[in-house]
């Protein structure tokens, strides 16, 4: 697993905020700041707070692991199965990891 730099989470900042269609100054309104709040944390003027974080991803729907994902790019997909492989059983989970072996 590769290691998160300051930077990539600030880079997941705004791919997240880009993919919701929100602009700088709306994502910083949402979250009930001045209106160029999340420009002075996406241009490193300012340190993002774990708060601010944890505000942002509740804005837009996401958590905290989705928003940590370590694929190179968030991907729905992924998620998705992700969320179905954690609902199986035990024996389950060995079948389908079996499957993905075989397919690699």
């Amino acid at each position: 697993m590769e290691e998160m730099t300051y930077d990539e989470v600030i880079k997941r900042l705004g791919f997240f905020r880009t993919n919701a269609r929100l602009s700088l100054r709306e994502m910083s309104g949402r979250l009930g700041y001045n209106p160029q709040f999340m420009k002075t944390i996406e241009n490193g003027s300012i340190e993002l707070k774990v708060k601010t974080l944890l505000d942002f991803c509740k804005v837009l729907g996401i958590s905290i692991q989705e928003f940590f994902y370590n694929g190179r790019e968030y991907n729905r997909e992924d998620k998705f199965a992700w969320d179905l492989y954690s609902h199986l059983s035990s024996d389950n989970k060995m079948l389908i990891l079996e499957i993905m072996k075989r397919l690699k």
